[in-house]
């Protein structure tokens, strides 16, 4: 009877021991899932795709930036047509006005033109960098972005524009964007994460991200 006693114990004591181990492990699986949409909070970013789309890309960008340029005319539209139109992937673009003062009003553009309108965003995201100039100019100018307003985004209220633009509130989803690409050390633009890791910016780097991810 002792022992018999005793083989109960002993098997109640493995099956603690297997619930605690499983948590542990859940735990950890659960924290790297979340991980990225921790960090990044994909919902408060300027996002094109389907929200429940279980890969997240996200973007470090700078308007003035030519590889930014080069990254929106040569791997988004790849990408579009891949996987952001079809509903496996979300993109997220993240303020990361590094070259100069007009860095900072293209930022605070787009962030202003998302508040009215998230598809306008995209429109705009398109035209500024087609407009793009040498990165030493100050070509970022409100003339500019009025014109690209006011020609191409007609659901926009441009005198809620003009004062969102200078608003307080744009101005901190600016600096919080900035602050999220210091504390990430993000040394230069476009950087891309992947559900929360850092990839190369090409095209196959990151389709092999993707596909990596999507095999898991």
């Amino acid at each position: 009877m002792k022992s018999k006693n005793i083989m109960i114990l002993g098997v109640i004591f493995s099956v603690a021991v297997l619930i605690v181990i499983g948590t542990i492990v859940y735990s950890i699986v659960n924290d790297k899932k979340e991980k990225g949409k921790d960090t990044f909070l994909y919902g408060s970013q300027q996002s094109l795709g389907e929200k429940d789309a279980t890969i997240h890309i996200v973007e470090f960008g700078d308007f003035k930036c030519p590889a930014c340029r080069t990254w929106d005319v040569t791997v988004l539209p790849r990408l579009k047509e891949e996987y952001i139109n079809k509903g496996k992937v979300q993109l997220h673009f993240i303020n990361f006005p590094f070259i100069g003062k007009d860095s900072d009003l293209g930022a605070a553009a787009g962030e202003a033109i998302y508040k009215q309108d998230p598809k306008a965003f995209w429109t705009f995201y398109d035209e500024i960098y087609q407009n793009q100039k040498n990165e030493k100019e100050e070509w970022i100018t409100e003339d500019l972005i009025l014109d690209i307003v006011k020609q191409k985004l007609p659901t926009i209220d441009v005198e809620k524009f003009k004062k969102d633009v200078k608003s307080k509130e744009i101005k901190d989803k600016v600096q919080k964007d900035f602050d999220l690409a210091q504390k990430l050390k993000v040394q230069g633009a476009p950087s891309i994460y992947i559900n929360g890791k850092l990839v190369n910016p090409d095209y196959d780097s990151i389709k092999a991200a993707i596909d990596k991810v999507t095999k898991k």
